[in-house]
């Protein structure tokens, strides 16, 4: 997404991030010792909504959450820091 992001936990980084794809792989385990019995060799990506499941992680604070949460926490600042007759702070 192009849009500017800002953490929501420490709310000081706009510029520092990692994007987080979720992968996940089918597994078998021992259910009475919990041993791992098959692993499958390929990884699949997991969507949401026919769109990749990304998570943004803030490199200050090490936050992870859905990228919407920082969009929105830098649409709010934005918001917030404007003044009267179009001003910033």
């Amino acid at each position: 997404m192009e849009a500017p992001y800002l953490c929501p936990v420490c709310r000081d980084n706009r510029e520092e991030f990692l994007q987080v794809y979720k992968l996940a792989r089918e597994i078998r385990k021992d259910p009475e010792t919990g041993a791992l019995r098959y692993a499958a060799d390929e990884w699949e990506t997991l969507t949401r909504d026919g769109r990749l499941d990304l998570e943004i992680r803030c490199q200050l604070c090490q936050h992870s959450a859905p990228e919407i949460d920082f969009v929105r926490a830098a649409r709010r600042d934005q918001a917030r820091i404007r003044l009267p007759g179009g001003r910033r702070a």
